[in-house]
């Protein structure tokens, strides 16, 4: 295709934000080592109580590059890493990058047989693991059936704790570990190391030479797609993660430049697993290109309200999270002591998927930070779109970043551009009207991906090359654009529910039944027909604490016969106490299936 393609959002451009940026080409590695230069005394990582500053996480990453380069690891290799959000992700992350190999994160929920399968797609020759990780699902497994792992480096959480929360946690047994003296040092061919050890054994520092040419060098490979068939191994290049963390710090310093001033002091709250390129790119990687200090949460705590404790006590200015965390902080009845004093919180970021209108309003009002919804993929490093902080619009994940572009395709064949939605909002176009706008998401921009790993195929499917050489990724999202230049992200493709005849998307349905105030999270799928033909359309509910007992499945089902389009509302309705989610907190379809 070569026609030209419609910018309506240069009209509605934020002030501020430069729309082209003059991108630096810089490894990953590069960028730390920059930041470290510029705020070498500034903290860059909170971990419970221990803190190291930018200059020493520096040393330390050079350390374990060293060791790592000892240990035979050379550019081009891959390492997985299988750690939640501790020092430890951070320091191997950067390491390996340093000198050229690869970063394969692993979802620290990931079981023996979803291990195995990352480890041999990758074939990654070496892999860090929490010794907890390890003990409930390696240890006793056949580890030879991952064949080109070469060395396992075991570490515990208690390694980044000060001394006596260490002790203590260790002894209470807070702290989830395998007892060192049952860490192996070899099973079968594979080498087990200790993170210490490694690290120390980088000692003096000897750096190989390595030359990384960042548009061309993967850095990163992060697995998707498992939701409906084979993990696919998503290469993204040090310039993609580069570019992407400029992109967003564009869009969040162009329009409250304030935030700027909180360069080398200010802090990100890490509440996004570093296992997903969101939680890398949004919280990591934007966070140290700041000069900001890491805030880590291995996991959310159990208190919710303790979040924004956490924030406040560390000055946290930005955070990337979830909906759904979002919410439950909203619930509970302690956040609201800390309204007015998390003074330092100035912008949130929303992905994952779509932001309740009042979920966004509440926790405004709590926090007095301004949420934005953004719009990615593992393929984009993954942020595409953000939303206007001054000028928002509800159901809309904003428009397009710096250097960015997007279209919208006819989802069958991809050949045939759409037009813009002449509407102001998307959700106001009829049936009808709207199958003239909607269609397949497809972006351009130098944060898109180099590629799948070993799949030929599937990678020539995803990028196609127009006329003008423009590369564009086919997202497989169903959007439209509407004619102020605002994409309305309406569901998966896979996810799209034929019920009667009529496209009905997921994700529409429970943005409109999470306006009931009973509802707490909602998910909706398509399930066979009782008649044998076609599809119905049930939603899976979780009712508000103080709710429970006053509101029935019927109730509800009026309320959506009453409020949502005859061929929309839910046939079935199922209460639950609570709906199955990934580890960022997005509702699992698949598993409602």
């Amino acid at each position: 295709m070569s026609e030209e393609i419609p910018e309506p959002w240069l009209d509605y451009w934020p002030e501020g934000v430069p729309r082209h940026i003059d991108y630096e080409e810089r490894s990953l590695g590069q960028i730390l080592r920059n930041t470290a230069k510029v705020f070498p005394n500034s903290q860059a990582i909170y971990f419970m109580g221990w803190r190291t500053t930018y200059k020493e996480l520096d040393t330390m990453v050079d350390k374990f590059a060293t060791g790592l380069s000892k240990m035979g690891i050379k550019k081009g290799d891959v390492v997985a890493i299988d750690v939640p959000n501790v020092p430890q992700f951070i320091i191997a992350f950067y390491a390996i990058c340093r000198i050229g190999a690869i970063a394969n994160p692993i979802i620290p929920l990931h079981k023996f047989v979803e291990i195995a399968y990352q480890i041999n797609d990758s074939n990654s020759k070496a892999m860090i693991i929490l010794d907890a990780l390890y003990q409930g699902y390696l240890h006793g497994k056949d580890l030879s059936k991952m064949p080109t792992l070469k060395n396992v480096i075991l570490t515990g959480i208690a390694e980044y704790l000060p001394k006596i929360k260490a002790v203590l946690g260790t002894a209470l047994g807070k702290v989830p570990q395998m007892k060192k003296k049952l860490w192996p040092t070899q099973v079968g061919d594979i080498k087990f190391n200790s993170f210490q050890d490694v690290l120390q054994s980088g000692v003096p520092i000897n750096l190989p030479d390595v030359k990384i040419n960042p548009k061309e060098d993967t850095s990163t490979l992060i697995y998707t797609g498992g939701t409906t068939g084979v993990p696919k191994g998503v290469q993204l290049s040090h310039y993609n993660l580069s570019v992407n963390a400029e992109q967003a710090l564009a869009w969040i310093e162009g329009q409250l430049p304030e935030i700027k001033k909180s360069r080398g002091k200010g802090g990100v709250g890490c509440l996004i697993p570093f296992g997903h390129v969101f939680g890398i790119s949004t919280g990591m990687n934007l966070g140290i290109a700041s000069g900001y200090k890491l805030i880590l949460f291995v996991s959310p705590p159990e208190k919710k309200s303790d979040v924004i404790k956490y924030l406040m006590k560390e000055d946290a200015v930005y955070i990337p999270a979830v909906p759904t965390l979002y919410n439950q902080i909203n619930q509970d009845p302690d956040s609201t002591k800390y309204k007015g004093k998390l003074t330092s919180l100035a912008a949130c970021l929303s992905g994952g998927s779509a932001l309740p209108a009042e979920v966004k309003r509440k926790f405004e009002d709590i926090t007095g930070a301004l949420i934005i919804e953004g719009y990615g993929a593992s393929e984009t490093s993954p942020i595409v779109t953000g939303g206007p902080f001054h000028r928002y619009k509800i159901n809309s994940t904003g428009l397009p970043m710096s250097d960015t572009l997007i279209k919208i395709v006819d989802a069958d064949e991809g050949n045939k551009l759409l037009p813009i939605c002449p509407n102001e909002n998307c959700d106001k176009c009829g049936e009808e009207e709207a199958e003239k706008y909607i269609g397949e998401l497809c972006i351009n921009g130098p944060q898109i991906m180099l590629g799948y790993l070993n799949k030929p195929e599937d990678t020539k499917y995803a990028l196609r090359k127009d006329s003008k050489g423009r590369i564009w990724y086919y997202s497989s999202d169903i959007a439209c654009i509407d004619r102020e230049g605002y994409l309305h992200i309406k569901d998966r493709k896979r996810d799209m529910i034929k019920y009667k005849g009529h496209g009905v998307f997921p994700a529409e349905v429970e943005n409109l039944i999470y306006q009931n105030e009973a509802v707490n999270e909602v998910g909706v799928i398509g399930v066979p027909h009782p008649d044998g033909v076609g599809q119905t359309i049930k939603a899976y509910v979780s009712i508000k604490d103080e709710y429970k007992g006053k509101i029935t499945e019927e109730d509800l089902m009026e309320w959506c016969k009453d409020n949502i389009s005859p061929y929309k509302y839910p046939r079935i309705i199922e209460f639950l106490e609570e709906l199955p989610k990934t580890l960022i907190g997005k509702i699992i379809r698949r598993e409602l299936r």
